[in-house]
Formats: structure tokens, sequence, C-alpha cells
């Protein structure tokens, strides 16, 4: 059974689960296996389902709200891949996760990459393109970059037209989706300007000379563009078209019976088949423009088309991961694979009848848990193990070194660590101690035997507590290079998330389960929250908890034996799809909420929780975990990496009475309206804004300086944050209005 009928088996499955036991976890699964599905694929069966399509969508706030993005770490799954060659010089352009990485390709130096600049974009990257100095990448819209300085590019612009792929051709961008082709000039790139197009949709699409060819499960639709205002169709092709690629009178196109296609278009308005090629699986297809007798597929499959009328496959080689894309440089060599978490993949095709997998690297999967630990964060990268990044400047987060699980099966859903060691999910015997001292050479120290991969691991003094499907398990790592199980105690199911709150271990599962850790050798559960969990956060005798479908309660656990709702919300907004809540952290009288929003909610009143406004998307499918320490939250976003958000409530950054911060004077402290605000620097502009206690922007100045006043005269009595913006930086301080 090839990868596509495992995949789409492996999803008829799950979805028939999807209601059994616990069902944000079923969700997840199915979500997880159409990553392994061909773009073609992901996109039809959500479409299907009126499911939401993540690489359509752009991260971005509901609201100005209480919080700021001030750093990302966008790597992931890589799904596309192009090049830029001169005489002297081949430029890779890797989309992967949230993110496009420019890397030199040094086949000189023992066929290794340099990565000059990376981006981070506003979702999910799809299809990119390279023209010349212009990068367009496909992002929750489509996106244009500088890249005449390949170290620094510079984001040109930006239009939100939801496109399932797109194409480059002199000035004009031709764009596709579930509705239509568009054409736009983008003669000034910063302004892309809408020139026509017509009511043909399609998944994928290709520009040859004056035609555009457009496929979906219906048929290949030729569509006549030499005038982008009257666009029109000239023919079509009955075949469920899964890729397309075409050069001067030949046109190939790749089906989902695993079969290549050959086509005689000299006159596209009646196309003539000129051979076929089955058993391949073209999920994309790719002819070099210096060549014009091999076509490439990701798979790996070499296939000679000198005789269009009998293409055969030459060549052939198993790259592993998922395959999304590929490009090639017969100049070098080299084919290049996009090939999801396990990276980029170099297959030598010096000689293309015995293609070679050579080299690969960044692999990357998706960031399931975040865990800090002073200036680290550990990130869980299920298949592709752990990162450790250095978060010493939340704006710029480095990568320092990891663990990688590739080859093994095993996926790492959750992390810990703490001072000189890390712990994380290993194929068998499941729990691994890592020696973190170096971070950039991570060492595997000692191993344990536990039943599977823990879902959620907590480090408290010697101990490491692991919520695992169906058990949770307390570990002695005081010898952190022999651990060892020291109690455990059976869950009534899958596990999803885990929160320490003194001698007690709430655990995320269905129904869950309220632990006694006191004797870490005998854990045993004293009560229950009869709710499938997806996040836990307790402070004083308040549990905040968000179920997996939909809802958010708070409960107070004063007697953990009894847990007494308190308060609750429905937060699934309407949608028909609901709105899946994973992972919660709260500060100060906020609860933020992970799934695929990011949520903000007074609890300020237990027990009547409420919607603040702000609703983040993520650059990603869903947000799994969520982590805090002041004043920056941690969001992993699934395949989208990780992003640093700074936050702004009341505690935060606080510096009471008439404080100097930085550069700048607010004054005074406690005020019945006025503000004002001095800038040490006559002439540099400089914007104020002020919030109240949960976020809400109440009032926004600008100015030049050297001074600014912000009047909060019609706004309640209350506590305010009073944060000062310039191009170096923010300073934040809290003031008082109060009538006196």
């Amino acid at each position: 059974m090839n990868r596509l009928a495992l995949a789409v088996f492996g999803i008829g499955l799950l979805a028939s689960a999807f209601a059994v036991a616990h069902p944000l976890r079923d969700e997840m699964a199915v979500q997880d296996s159409l990553r392994g599905m061909p773009r073609w694929q992901q996109v039809r069966w959500l479409a299907r389902r009126g499911l939401p399509d993540p690489y359509l969508r752009a991260a971005e706030a509901t609201d100005s709200g209480p919080l700021h993005v001030v750093g990302r770490w966008s790597y992931g799954p890589s799904t596309f891949v192009d090049v830029r060659t001169t005489a002297t010089d081949t430029i890779v352009f890797l989309s992967r996760g949230s993110g496009v990485s420019i890397i030199r390709f040094l086949s000189h130096d023992s066929l290794s990459l340099r990565i000059l600049a990376d981006i981070n974009c506003a979702s999910l990257t799809g299809r990119l393109v390279v023209r010349d100095t212009l990068l367009f990448v496909g992002s929750g819209g489509l996106e244009t970059y500088s890249i005449s300085d390949l170290e620094r590019p510079r984001l040109l612009s930006r239009f939100s037209y939801s496109a399932y792929d797109c194409f480059i051709k002199d000035t004009f961008l031709y764009t596709v989706n579930r509705e239509s082709l568009r054409i736009y000039s983008v003669a000034n790139v910063t302004a892309p300007r809408l020139l026509g197009g017509c009511r043909d949709s399609a998944y994928t699409m290709f520009v040859s000379g004056d035609y555009a060819y457009l496929g979906d499960q219906y048929g290949l639709y030729i569509v006549d563009v030499s005038n982008p205002a009257t666009a029109h169709r000239v023919s079509s092709i009955g075949y469920d078209i899964i890729s397309i690629t075409a050069r001067d009178s030949l046109l190939f196109f790749g089906t989902s019976d695993q079969g290549l296609k050959a086509y005689n278009v000299k006159n596209p308005a009646s196309p003539v088949p000129l051979g076929s090629l089955s058993g391949v699986q073209p999920a994309f297809l790719y002819l070099p423009p210096t060549c014009d007798t091999v076509l490439y597929t990701p798979v790996f499959h070499a296939i000679n088309i000198a005789n269009p009328a009998g293409p055969r496959i030459i060549g052939q080689v198993s790259c592993p991961g998922w395959d999304y894309g590929v490009t090639a440089v017969p100049a070098l060599n080299y084919a290049l694979v996009a090939d999801h978490y396990e990276g980029l993949v170099a297959v030598s095709i010096g000689n293309p009848t015995s293609p070679t997998v050579a080299s690969q690297w960044y692999a990357a999967d998706m960031a399931n848990d975040v865990y800090l630990d002073g200036g680290r964060a550990y990130v869980a990268e299920s298949k592709a193990g752990m990162r450790i990044l250095d978060i010493t400047d939340p704006t710029r987060p480095a990568p320092l070194g990891g663990v990688d699980t590739l080859f093994n099966g095993v996926r790492c859903p959750s992390v810990a660590a703490k001072d000189s060691f890390a712990y994380m999910a290993m194929y068998r015997p499941w729990f691994r101690s890592v020696d973190v001292t170096d971070p950039t050479r991570p060492t595997k120290a000692g191993a344990c035997t536990i039943s599977t991969e823990a879902q959620d691991m907590v480090v408290r003094d010697t101990f490491v507590y692991a919520a695992i499907n169906y058990q949770f398990a307390i570990l002695n790592v005081a010898r952190p290079r022999s651990p060892t199980v020291v109690g455990t105690c059976n869950l009534p199911n899958a596990a999803m998330c885990l929160f320490l709150k003194d001698s007690l271990a709430f655990v995320g599962s269905w129904p869950s389960p309220i632990i006694n850790i006191r004797d870490p050798a005998h854990p045993t559960a004293i009560g229950n929250i009869n709710l499938p969990l997806g996040g836990i956060y307790v402070q004083d005798t308040f549990a905040y908890l968000a179920e997996d479908y939909d809802s958010f309660f708070v409960y107070s656990v004063a007697n953990p034996a009894t847990p007494v709702r308190l308060g609750g919300l429905d937060l699934s907004g309407g949608r028909p799809y609901g709105q899946y809540n994973l992972g919660v952290e709260v500060i100060d009288t906020i609860a933020y909420i992970g799934g695929w929003q990011l949520k903000a909610v007074s609890v300020a009143d237990p027990r009547a929780p409420r919607e603040t406004g702000t609703r983040w998307n993520p650059p990603s499918s869903y947000i799994p975990r969520l982590s805090f320490t002041s004043p920056y939250l941690f969001v992993a976003c699934s395949e989208g990496g990780i992003c640093i958000m700074e936050t702004l409530q009341t505690g935060v950054n606080e510096h009471p009475g008439s404080v100097s911060a930085g550069s700048f004077l607010v004054a005074p402290s406690v005020t019945r309206g006025q503000v004002r605000v001095a800038s040490s620097f006559a002439g540099k502009p400089f914007e104020v804004d002020a919030y109240d206690v949960e976020g809400a922007l109440i009032r926004r100045q600008r100015s030049t300086g050297p001074s600014a006043v912000v009047d909060l005269t019609g706004a309640p009595d209350g506590a305010y944050l009073v944060v000062v913006r310039t191009k170096d930086g923010r300073s934040t301080t809290k003031v008082v209005k109060a009538r006196r």
C-alpha cells in the first residue's frame, strides 16, 4: 500500500473513532494524518468537511489586545523549495513551518549549506517562487520580499487573498483558489493591482506562454490569459489533477491514480494525448529550465520525457519523510526535496538512472510543548525530537542544539528540564535524560522504562512527574543518569496535560483526576473533574480548565476530593467545527487559552468568566501548549514553531511613582485624567498607548517629541498601563486614575 493510500486509510480509521474516548486527541490525530497527504489531498479533505485550512489564514489578532509578538522561531516541516542560480552561486529558498530560510548551497565544500537569513511569515508557508531579486511566498495570502540583499530580506507587500497556488510570469501574478483564477500586475510589487480573471477554480496551476493550466478533481482547464481582463477557458481534460508543468507545446500533469500524462497543446483548444506512465506518485512535477528530457517528482522519481509518447522512470530512490516539493540543479548534479519533518534532502542526480540520497538538513516537526528553564526554551518537536533555544533575547530566539528522534518511529510530545539535564521521550524505554551542560551538544545520559511517551511532564526538586496515556508516573531523577520510577497510578483514559500545585497533581484526561503526590511512592487519586481537559492551571484554590471542546471552566478545589464548578464560558463563537481548547496560563486576572486560536478570558470574577475580546490566530493549525515567564508568554504553534508574546498585564514591568523608564518620564503616577510622557530626545518620534488591566487599548498618542499627553479623563477610575514605544524598544509604567 503506497503512502497516500495509507494516509487516507488512517484518516478513515481515525475519523470513525473521532467521538470515542478522547475527542480532541482523535481530532489532533486526524490533523496529523492529514500532514502525510499531498497538499492537494489535504485541501480537498478539509474543504469537503467545512474545516479551516491553516495554510489559508494569517496570524492576526481580533483587537489590539494585551499581547504583542516580540519574537519568533518559525521552524517546522519543510513544504516547498526553489533555487536561484548564477554562474558563481546557488541560493536555496526553503519554506518550513511558518517561515522561509535563505540558504547558500556550498557544493564545493562537501555538500554543505549555510543559512543566510530566516524570514518569519504571517502563517504556514506553502508555494514559494523566486524571480530575480524577488521572493513570493504563499502564507495566509501572498507576501513579496526583496532579496537583493540575501542576508537582509525585506517585506515589500502582503495581500490577504487566500490562494491554493500561485505562479509568477514576467510582471504578472496568477493565483487560484476554490472560487476563481485571478491575475494581478506586480510591476509595482508594493501594490499588486487586479487585472482580471475567470471563474475557473483549481488547487494547482502552471502558466506557459499565453495559457494558464488549472487543475482540480474534476479536470484540467486550459485558460487563455493573453488578455487578463478577458481571461477565458478554451478547453479541458477530464482527469483528477494533482500537479502540472508545461513547456512550449508540451503539457505534463499528474493524476490521483498515480499516473503521469503527456499532451500536445500546440493548439490549446484541442489538446492531443501523447503518452502516459503509471506507478508514479506525482504530488509535484519539476522540469528544470536547463533540461527538457528529465522530469522529477519528490518521491523521488527521475522520469525520461525525451519521447513524450513514452515517458519512463529511469531512476528512483526512496526519500525519508513525506515528500512535498522538489527542485533540481542538473549543473550541480543535485536535486533538493522538501521532505516535511525530515527537512531538506539532497539527492545526487549526476547519474539520473541511479539517484542516491546524499545528505539532509533542518529536520523539524510539530512544536508540541515548550518548557522554560533559565535562559533556554526546550521544544518537543514530535518526530524530530527535542530542540533547545537560547531565549536570553526574546526578540531573537536562537537554536542551540537538539536530540533527533528521526528514524526510530517515536514521537516526542513533551519535554522538561532543570539545570543541566533535560527529559524527553525516545523509543523504548520511552523516558530519557539528556545532559545539556553544553546545549550545543546535548548527549543522552540515562533512561528508564515507562509504558509509553509522556504526554506532559513537570520537574520539581528531584522528581519528574509524567502524565502518560492511561498512567501517571513519578520518577526519581536525583541521579539523572540513572532515573527510576518510584510510583504510579492508573489514569482513566489518554493523558493530555499536567499541572502541579503543592501536594496535588491535576491531570487532563477523561474524567480528569486529582492525585495526591505527597508520598511519591504511592500517588493516589482523591477526586476528579468529570471533563475531558486539554489545559489546566491552578492558582490558590481555583482551577482554570480548558475543556477540549468549546468550553472554559473555573472550579473551586479548596476541597480537592469534591471540586465544585463556579463558572463557565462557551468559547466556540458559533463555529460549526468547534473551538478545541488546549493549554491554559493565568496571568493576573486574565486566562490565556490555546487551541485553534489564543483566547483571553477575564477571571477577575471566578463565577462569571468573560471573554475580553482578544483572539489571536497562530501561524499554524493550532496551539497545543503555553508557558509563561514574566513578562513573556511562549506559545507552541504546532507546525509553526514558537511565538514569544509580551504581556501587558498589571504587575508586569510596573514602576510606582514618577519613574524614568529608559529615556522617558511618565508622571504623575496617580492622576485625575492627564498623564504626561517626557522624552529626553527632542525630535525623536515615539508612540504612547494606554491599556486597561484587561489589555484593551484605551488611548493612543503619537509624538515627535519632546513630550506627549495621554488624557484618561473620560476613562473609568482604576489602574492603567502606559506603554511607550520607539523603534529601539519599549517601556511600561503603571498609573492609577482616581478622583481626589
